[in-house]
């Protein structure tokens, strides 16, 4: 598959990646830019990111560009420098969740992620002879911007009250390790914090720094449960995405979490926009109508997601994997920002987080079930998809989500695999097998790997 994917660059670091790919994404970078711009860039704890940082830097050096190296940060503090410095641009080296042997790159230009047109426009650059203008050589600069950060944070929460929560964090041996716990300190100082995989490990501990999977938080979980903690807080391994654990032990789907977030903006929802991913669970948006705001559904995918809050002006935004967006972070995401946000609604409610998921309705929703699909068949099976169901409402923005009257369910091909995706929801746990027995049934080639993928993710239902 293409290291280009629709909204970033991804790739294995050995056999697909290079630091000269990274010295000319960096000058492609650059060229869109007037000389002298400002742009800040920094990387995530990987093994490969060092080199491939430095090749970006002198890249965007030779482009004439005024780079600001922040070295090794959390994704979020990169995006949180690039306002702060009134930067032109940032570019972060990470493949952010995937396995250890990954890399890549996302950037933003302006406050704009990349479109599709953009990382096509960078493919295309890379391949061109340098034409550089006569531009002048910069060095890079070096800069901590840490005590910002936490100094703004520490603001935004300044009216806080009293916070006796116990809290375990798991920064997976990524990003926020060895800082999320030290920084919460600072902007909660009564919240007892007990932190795992608090090392940064370039290889993560021979684990994929994924916070969306459930089957890695399990020790999370039961530490939660053993220090009969108040809660419990995963990132993912560059620190964008977040997942939470309940004074129970249970861990927070997506749709809880954004449940939970939306109220906790109160009054302040009625009468906003609020973007969501069409991965989630209907209960979501009927919920964000309930309490005055208006919806709006997007693709999944970072970059669209952010792309949409700006485009909307929503006040938040949420997607399936544990990214949350907000309109005070210009349309961005931050985790540490919504460990913070879900910290202080505990403390003004009162509520445990237990309290706050039971509020929730149970839904009846599959996770993601992957099954693997020789990309160049993805669209037959698509036009299969769309053809058997096509007496159903179809929605076609990402893949294809058909609506029946129970449910849905939603089909796409993956980026980052050679496999399509399936999502299924329907009124009741009977409804949710009949519907994906039907699914199945209706595609002969791959039905059977993706209902065998539904026993295993429903435990045998």
């Amino acid at each position: 598959m293409s290291i280009y994917k629709p909204c970033d660059i991804r790739g294995h670091a050995m056999t697909e990646l290079t630091p000269e790919l990274y010295q000319r994404w960096g000058q492609a970078l650059g060229r869109q830019l007037q000389p002298g711009a400002k742009f800040v860039v920094g990387g995530d704890v990987r093994m490969s990111t060092p080199a491939f940082l430095a090749a970006l830097v002198d890249g965007l050096c030779r482009a004439g560009i005024d780079v600001v190296d922040l070295g090794t940060l959390p994704t979020p503090i990169i995006y949180y420098a690039k306002h702060r410095l009134m930067a032109d641009a940032c570019a972060i080296v990470t493949a952010s969740h995937n396995p250890p042997d990954d890399n890549g790159l996302k950037w933003l230009l302006g406050n704009q992620p990349p479109t599709q047109e953009q990382v096509a426009i960078l493919h295309r650059m890379v391949d061109e002879p340098e034409a550089l203008d006569g531009r002048v050589h910069r060095a890079p600069r070096r800069i901590d911007i840490t005590f910002d950060y936490v100094a703004w944070l520490q603001e935004l929460w300044s009216q806080r009250r009293p916070v006796r929560l116990h809290t375990v964090l798991d920064p997976m041996h990524g990003c926020w390790a060895g800082r999320a716990r030290r920084y919460l300190h600072a902007i909660f100082p009564q919240v007892l914090l007990t932190p795992i995989h608090d090392t940064p490990d370039a290889v993560f501990d021979g684990r994929c720094p994924d916070s969306s999977r459930h089957e890695l938080l399990e020790e999370l979980s039961e530490a939660v449960d053993h220090q009969r903690a108040d809660l419990g807080v995963a990132f993912d391994g560059d620190g964008d995405r977040i997942t939470f654990v309940d004074d129970d032990g249970v861990i927070l789907t997506g749709e809880e979490t954004a449940a939970i977030l939306l109220e906790s903006f109160g009054e302040e929802i009625a009468g906003q926009p609020f973007v969501y991913d069409l991965k989630f669970s209907d209960r979501i948006p009927e919920l964000a109508k309930t309490l005055g705001a208006r919806p709006i559904v997007e693709r999944s995918g970072h970059a669209f997601l952010r792309a949409r809050m700006l485009e909307s002006g929503a006040l938040f935004g949420a997607e399936i994997s544990g990214h949350y967006f907000y309109r005070d972070l210009e349309g961005g995401d931050d985790a540490l920002y919504t460990a913070c946000r879900l910290i202080d609604h505990l403390a003004r409610t009162g509520k445990s987080l237990t309290e706050l998921r039971r509020a929730f309705p149970e839904i009846f929703v599959t996770p993601d079930l992957r099954v693997p699909v020789d990309p160049a068949k993805c669209e037959t099976v698509l036009a299969h998809v769309r053809s058997a169901w096509s007496e159903y409402p179809q929605t076609t923005v990402d893949g294809v989500r058909i609506q029946f009257p129970d449910g849905w369910a939603l089909v796409r091909a993956s980026v980052t695999e050679p496999a399509m995706t399936f999502r299924f929801e329907a009124s009741s746990l009977q409804g949710l097998y009949e519907l994906v027995w039907r699914f199945c049934d209706s595609l002969p080639e791959i039905g059977d790997p993706l209902w065998s993928h539904y026993e295993e993710a429903m435990g045998g239902t």
